[in-house]
């Protein structure tokens, strides 16, 4: 069997397998998706390539759908005929292969990574999603009360729905040695949904309690982070990550209410280091982290309880340890990119 999957704008097959050859990034490919090769599919990543004019229509096309690559997608056409599925990992490839695929072509199976609701969807973008979803031979989400709001709101039939779990490279994410520091919160992420300025409130009430308490936070994000509370990194850390979870005592993600599933990859990332979490009890979140044993699960909009459950890890060493063994092991057991590789190949079969 023959997968096309076709990579976002920005993304290369080639030039990301370089980066993992020099220790920079997870997995020999974006989201670890060569490993469908271990379950006999035979995998083609796609790339569309622009000139400097085309590309500046493409970028516009983009910024007027929400991010969804129509062009790149056109590019493709004739390479995607080559393949029995087409594998999208999201819908800015995925709905294009969708609205481009003509009778007699490959299946698409779309996955869905942050559409929600239709009420709070963009115009066009909806009107896209609304004709691209229920079209589909399969989409899956991998937080899973996405899954009635496809149903729901976009008329994907139950049928064709499907919860994939994240997964990452837990042996590009070892597990690290107890920290030095017992005051070090590590945190990460710049997607909307994202609530640093919470995160950065919480670990300030904290301070007359823990006067060495620290916060390290990764994020392209406007945030205020006075220098005293901690160090604010930009740009991309990639592999650089790992120096942030090595040494971190908790690994701590505050987000707004959503059902998207922000935040999940950090979270592995730290569950794999051996960290154990904190984060917003968003739903969905408690199918990856389990409250009470590989981290805590905290209330939205509830400083004072995201206050307090640092707080409690980091005045009690050995159950933070303890949790992040567990999480480390969780990691492993359930949420590793081979894991997710073999349901996506039983996915592409089945179409």
């Amino acid at each position: 069997m023959r997968a096309y999957i076709p990579l976002p704008h920005g993304l290369s097959a080639t030039v990301w397998a370089a980066r993992y050859d020099r220790g920079e990034v997870p997995d020999a490919s974006p989201y670890g998706l060569h490993k469908l090769g271990e379950h006999g599919i035979d995998v083609m990543f796609g790339e569309a390539t622009f000139g400097h004019i085309a590309e500046r229509v493409a970028a516009s096309v983009r910024y007027r759908t929400s991010g969804i690559e129509l062009l790149e997608g056109l590019a493709e056409t004739r390479a995607r005929r080559a393949a029995d599925v087409v594998l999208a990992y999201d819908e800015r490839t995925g709905m294009p292969a969708e609205l481009l695929r003509t009778r007699g072509q490959a299946p698409v199976v779309l996955g869905v990574g942050w559409l929600t609701h239709r009420a709070a969807t963009p115009r066009v973008l909806a009107a896209l999603a609304g004709r691209a979803l229920p079209r589909a031979a399969a989409v899956f989400a991998q937080c899973a009360p996405v899954l009635p709001v496809l149903q729901r709101d976009w008329g994907v039939p139950r049928s064709r729905l499907h919860f994939v779990r994240v997964g990452i490279d837990t042996d590009f994410y070892e597990v690290q040695p107890e920290p030095e520091d017992d005051g070090v919160i590590a945190s990460a992420g710049e997607d909307r949904y994202r609530d640093h300025a919470l995160l950065v409130e919480a670990v300030s009430r904290l301070r007359p309690k823990h006067p060495g308490i620290r916060l390290e936070l990764a994020t392209g994000l406007p945030v205020v982070l006075p220098e005293e509370l901690g160090t604010l990194y930009r740009g991309r850390m990639d592999g650089r990550m790992r120096e942030l979870y090595r040494r971190a005592a908790v690994v701590a993600i505050a987000l707004k209410p959503t059902i998207s599933g922000s935040g999940l990859t950090v979270v592995l990332e730290a569950m794999a280091s051996g960290r154990p979490v904190v984060i917003t009890d968003n739903p969905g979140i408690a199918d990856y982290v389990d409250h009470g044993v590989t981290g805590l699960l905290v209330p939205p909009n509830d400083v004072d309880a995201f206050a307090a459950a640092i707080g409690q890890l980091i005045a009690d060493p050995h159950r933070r340890a303890e949790m992040g063994a567990a999480a480390a092991i969780r990691a492993r057991e359930r949420f590793t990119s081979d894991v997710m590789a073999a349901d996506l190949a039983a996915l592409a079969k089945s179409t």
